[in-house]
């Protein structure tokens, strides 16, 4: 899919260096914000596997936003079972989305969430789930104005 400023393509494997660099940066973003969110040595090398394996799984969708041939934004998305006792039996999960901070408010994020909606409905899916931390008002501000609405909590609780 084309925009004025920007293509939405599926991701490859040479991609990965770059998708990495956004998951890195917004991945310090939430560090610095919340305490609770330390990554682990060899995160970085752990998300390159996991974003590598949904690359080519056929029940994953890996997308770019790419501009004068730089990565400026991506999306992970993959099909999950749900519990056997819970309708639908299959749902999306966005499980990571990041733009470029200098690419923020330019309709890339909407143009990646729009392609991997109509992959879903393409293949009878249709509910999308995801969650953001509750620091993450541009997060939560964008998820909304995109339609989402809130529906699990999850809570924390230290025990030492």
């Amino acid at each position: 899919m084309t925009h004025p400023a920007f293509d939405i393509r599926p991701a490859q494997t040479g991609d990965l260096t770059a998708i990495l660099e956004l998951w890195s940066a917004m991945m310090r973003d939430h560090e610095r914000s919340d305490e609770r969110i330390r990554l682990a040595p060899g995160a970085v090398a752990a998300y390159r596997t996991y974003a590598n394996y949904h690359v080519s799984h056929p029940d994953s969708q890996v997308l770019v936003a790419e501009a004068d041939s730089e990565i400026v934004g991506f999306v992970l998305l993959t099909i999950s079972r749900n519990l056997p006792m819970f309708q639908p039996a299959h749902y999306g999960y966005l499980s990571d989305m990041a733009v470029r901070e200098d690419w923020r408010r330019r309709g890339v994020g909407q143009a990646l969430l729009d392609r991997v909606r109509r992959w879903l409905m393409a293949r009878d899916i249709h509910t999308i789930q995801l969650q953001y931390y509750d620091f993450n008002e541009l997060g939560a501000a964008f998820w909304k104005a995109m339609g989402f609405r809130p529906y699990y909590t999850r809570m924390w609780l230290d025990l030492d």
